[in-house]
C-alpha cells in the first residue's frame, strides 16, 4: 500500500527548522521537541492513503481523526561542542 505522508514530513521539517532559526546565538535546545498532531488518513484513488495534518477543531469528524505523538531528540557532536 502506498502511503503519501509528504504533508506530515514537511510540517515536521518546517517546525524543526523554524525552532532552530529562532534560537539565538549562544543558546541551544536542551530538551527534545515533542509533537502531538491531529491527522486524517484520506484514501487515494489508486488504493493508497494520504496523511493530512489537520486542526483538531477543524471540519473533519472526530471519528476520522487520529492523534499521533512523537518526540525528536537532537544529536550533538561532542567533538565540536
Amino acid at each position: 500500500m502506498d502511503i503519501d505522508s509528504k504533508e506530515l514530513e514537511e510540517y515536521v521539517r518546517a517546525t524543526i527548522e523554524g525552532i532552530k532559526k529562532g534560537i539565538p546565538k549562544g543558546f541551544y535546545l536542551s530538551e527534545s521537541i515533542k509533537f502531538e498532531l491531529a491527522v486524517v488518513n484520506v484514501k487515494k484513488g489508486e488504493g493508497g492513503l494520504k496523511i493530512l495534518v489537520v486542526d483538531a477543531s477543524g471540519k473533519y469528524e472526530k471519528e476520522t481523526m487520529s492523534k499521533i505523538s512523537f518526540e525528536i531528540r537532537m544529536r550533538f557532536d561532542l567533538k565540536h561542542a
